[in-house]
């Protein structure tokens, strides 16, 4: 983690000293921004936002431990003051100070850095890296989803001078952000996952995602650095080919008869996980789904250019866990119940549908609990229809938490012939009495829609009723 003084990140930064400095010029290690957790040392950074601000916090900062904070210059001009025993540094603006700051400690880095990016999986891509990478000796990685202009820069300011490799989820809402932050990483490796419709509403089409997502290529290559990129889809091949054509080394994969690492055959196994053969490399993977199998062979040509013996990449693959929320499977009191609701968008929903048809075949009932997607502008409703149709190939019972988004996709269920009625609930409140209604022994239940949803308290509520019910 970051190691400097007060006075030298005020430099840095182009901020002002204020505050108490009269024991000298303390030493910062590490960063903070949350007050509820102790914080010896390090310099909390007291970021406004709409519902907390960091300023309100700054006592709270002291008494954790902090040893300087970071505030706005807006704060002490409306009379706002350090308490004492806390010195500080003003900024114009947190965000902008922060990005300077991770930029100026990237450039203390010896490991190498990595950037991922795409429309779906970098968090799986991330865990799966980090537990493969794990034996070539200390490194950081992005703390659950820290993808953003704030996560990224936190991330990399978490990362010791002395470590191995770094992995840094980098996401996206709007154009430009991707660059934005690849210019904090500065990495010099890529992994792009691939182009699906996340947040289609707020660039228009897919091939303009897929513009998007490769500004993570362009800057890799500015540290003469090669990307690994899945090109199964139209928009991103175009992409990627126009790049390779201009000498930008890329390395790409997928299912794809043209892709350099290619994903040949892949197996369920019985009690869970998969094989897969690359051709040059045979492995088992503790994760179940074809999308997971493309991930670890993103992972797989990683961990090899990082020189992780195959070996090595087939073993710790063979002993992974999903992140929270990301297609957890649990058994209780004769029920399995697959807790997939991290997120969603089209591609994702038909991967997880797609998986849990698999694992769920000789289910008695396989209930599917879907909620709504976000961010897809005018094609929203044909989207979660286009879901609906998918989602009567795989379930038996189908509910779906909402309004207009739930009712699009019962209407894409019913006109792909689903033969039941689709339930339709409100809230999750409704959907987990509905539930705790009709759920029995032999049923196999998946949970699948944007966080927003909260189907992951629903997932809590029949989890627990059916542990009570022993």
């Amino acid at each position: 983690m970051i190691r400097r003084r007060v006075l030298e990140i005020a430099d840095v930064v182009g901020g002002r000293p204020t505050g108490d400095l009269r024991e000298g010029d303390p030493l910062v290690h590490g960063i903070g921004t949350d007050t509820r957790v102790a914080m010896p040392g390090r310099l909390f950074v007291a970021i406004p936002g709409e519902r907390h601000d960091g300023h309100d916090h700054l006592e709270a900062a002291r008494d954790a431990g902090a040893a300087a904070a970071m505030v706005e210059s807006a704060f002490l001009d409306a009379g706002g003051r350090l308490p004492e025993g806390l010195p500080g540094i003003s900024v114009p603006k947190i965000r902008p100070a922060l990005a300077d700051l991770a930029r100026d400690h990237r450039r203390r880095l010896t490991g190498t850095v990595i950037g991922i990016t795409g429309s779906s999986g970098k968090t799986t891509i991330r865990s799966m890296a980090e537990h493969v990478l794990a034996g070539l000796g200390p490194g950081t990685a992005s703390i659950r989803s820290f993808n953003n202009d704030l996560g990224v820069p936190l991330t990399m300011l978490e990362a010791d001078e002395a470590d191995r490799w770094v992995l840094l989820e980098i996401g996206t809402n709007a154009p430009g952000e991707i660059a934005h932050l690849a210019g904090i990483a500065d990495p010099t490796i890529g992994i792009l996952s691939g182009v699906g419709r996340a947040h289609l509403g707020g660039f228009g089409s897919r091939a303009a995602i897929a513009a998007e997502k490769c500004a993570l290529i362009d800057a890799v290559a500015a540290n003469q650095g090669i990307t690994i990129a899945n090109i199964d889809g139209e928009s991103i091949t175009a992409e990627i080919d126009r790049r390779i054509a201009d000498g930008i080394r890329v390395v790409t994969y997928g299912e794809s008869s043209t892709a350099d690492r290619r994903l040949r055959r892949r197996a369920i196994r019985p009690g869970g996980g998969q094989e897969i053969d690359l051709g040059d490399f045979v492995g088992e993977i503790a994760l179940d789904g074809r999308h997971n199998a493309m991930n670890a062979v993103a992972v797989v040509e990683l961990a090899r250019r990082l020189g992780v013996a195959d070996a090595d990449i087939a073993r710790r693959l063979s002993t992974l866990s999903p992140p929270p929320m990301r297609f957890v499977r649990h058994a209780v009191g004769g029920i399995k119940v697959v807790d997939d609701a991290y997120n969603a968008n089209p591609e994702s929903m038909r991967a997880s549908l797609e998986t849990f048809g698999e694992i769920a075949a000789d289910a008695d009932r396989r209930i599917v609990v879907l909620g709504g997607m976000r961010e897809l502008g005018v094609r929203s409703s044909a989207l979660h229809e286009e879901v609906g149709a998918f989602a009567a190939t795989v379930a038996d019972v189908l509910v779906l938490v909402g309004d207009e988004d739930a009712a699009a996709i019962g209407r894409g269920a019913l006109e792909a012939g689903f033969k039941g009625v689709p339930h339709q609930v409100a809230d999750r409140a409704a959907a987990a009495a509905l539930l705790a209604a009709r759920v029995a022994v032999g049923d196999a239940i998946l949970f699948k829609g944007s966080r927003a949803v909260g189907l992951d308290r629903v997932v809590l509520s029949v989890l627990e009723e059916w542990e009570a019910r022993g």
